[in-house]
């Protein structure tokens, strides 16, 4: 262990601990020979990279676009996993169109980075082949999958509850984080999953991390208990990501008439606001799910699956909430992790939404809570969280989450 820790401008933590991480960001969308310059320039990889080594990027659609995420790629020596976003944030800057990148590089911990064949329907096979084949060149069972999964396949049953479920029961209880892609169209068509410098918007793509005491920690925060309503319901007819009953009552006539919320169902800035936490009753953090819209049966068409027979209970989202629970979050992971090699963060793009024309203002926290700490990070904008929980007993049950904001530490 070094007995000194240096931060310098460019995000770089010098210490010999089990991770380095570098971090590097550019505001260059059109020229890509600029782009690779500021990067490479900040990463300074000759004098920084160890023997093993792996990239996390987001950006903006524009670097896709414009060709210079593909060339960025081409031009690093090691493998790139990540995601579009609408805002990411790393060392003290934050945009909306920005390519950032977290390198994470290692005499002793082991990378493997493993992408799926196209996924067509909700087959665990496809997923497995593609674990199997990844894990195979790590020597021990992973400690942690981050995890990039596509949105589009969510509208056939394979989204992020079934890459959670999926990927920790093939891998025997490995630890699943990560996120969902998005962009500005208003049906995220041009979101995309990020392998090597290609895009695919129907592939899920993971890096596992291996080495014998490497030990990532959990954080994450939707709202707070005091923004809960104290009505609790049951889940009483669920399909997949259809709400229809709670209570035995339809779920529009359950949520305006028996709690009485102002709610205009054909307005979805209004539908969105209205958080539902799953309580599994297993002592675990409750699971939020968002309402994307009612169809023209009057059935939330939800971001995630729900659970038939589980507690249900409805929560309240602003700004300020937005604001005061990032802010939370961000005191309890500093003071837990004074000498975390690194942290990765991910907000769900609802809580974005909140902040109206301030779109900056949680990064803007992020950026301000952490300028101080010692600790690279990198941030993300996200569609859908996964995330793990602990139950009392300490196990780790992996979830996926909305309106949630998630980190982990390592």
């Amino acid at each position: 262990m070094a007995k000194t820790i240096a931060r310098i401008n460019n995000g770089i933590t010098r210490i010999k601990k089990m991770i380095k991480t570098l971090t590097a960001f550019t505001y260059e969308v059109d020229e890509a020979d600029v782009a690779i310059a500021e990067i490479c320039g900040q990463l300074d990889l000759e004098n920084n990279l160890l023997k093993n080594t792996v990239g996390i990027v987001h950006c903006s659609t524009d670097f896709v676009d414009s060709g210079v995420l593909s060339a960025l790629c081409a031009s690093l020596p090691f493998y790139v996993v990540g995601i579009t976003t609408i805002g990411s944030a790393v060392h003290d800057e934050i945009g909306e169109i920005v390519l950032t990148l977290m390198v994470l590089t290692s005499d002793k911990v082991n990378f493997s980075v493993g992408l799926t064949d196209p996924i067509k329907r909700r087959d665990e096979e496809v997923l497995k082949v593609a674990y199997e084949r990844a894990v195979a060149s790590l020597s021990g069972k992973p400690a942690l999958a981050i995890s990039y999964f596509p949105l589009a396949t969510a509208a056939f049953g394979a989204g992020g509850d079934f890459v959670a479920q999926t990927l920790s029961r093939i891998s025997g209880g490995v630890p699943v984080f990560g996120t969902m892609p998005i962009d500005n169209t208003h049906n995220f068509r041009d979101a995309r999953i990020i392998d090597n410098g290609k895009v695919y918007h129907n592939r899920f793509a993971f890096i596992l991390i291996q080495a014998e005491n490497f030990k990532p920690r959990f954080y994450l925060i939707s709202i707070s208990d005091e923004d809960i309503r104290k009505e609790r319901g049951v889940v009483t007819k669920a399909e997949g990501n259809l709400l229809y009953s709670v209570d035995n009552i339809p779920v529009l006539e359950y949520l305006k008439d028996k709690l009485g919320i102002a709610l205009d169902e054909k307005d979805p800035s209004s539908v969105h606001m209205i958080p539902l936490l799953m309580d599994y009753g297993d002592g675990a953090t409750p699971v939020v799910r968002a309402m994307n819209s009612f169809n023209e049966e009057n059935i939330a068409v939800c971001s995630g699956e729900l659970v038939n027979g589980v507690s249900l209970l409805t929560g309240k989202f602003n700004k300020e909430i937005v604001l005061r629970t990032t802010a939370q979050i961000l005191k309890k992971i500093l003071d837990a992790e004074k000498d975390a090699n690194g942290l990765l963060i991910y907000s769900c793009a609802a809580r974005y939404w909140t902040l109206g024309l301030d779109s900056t203002a949680e990064l803007e926290v992020i950026r301000d809570s952490l300028t101080t700490s010692k600790i690279p990070y990198l941030t993300g904008y996200s569609c859908g969280e996964l995330c793990p929980v602990q139950n009392p007993n300490g196990e780790q049950i992996s979830r996926m989450h909305n309106y949630t904001f998630i980190a982990c530490a390592f």
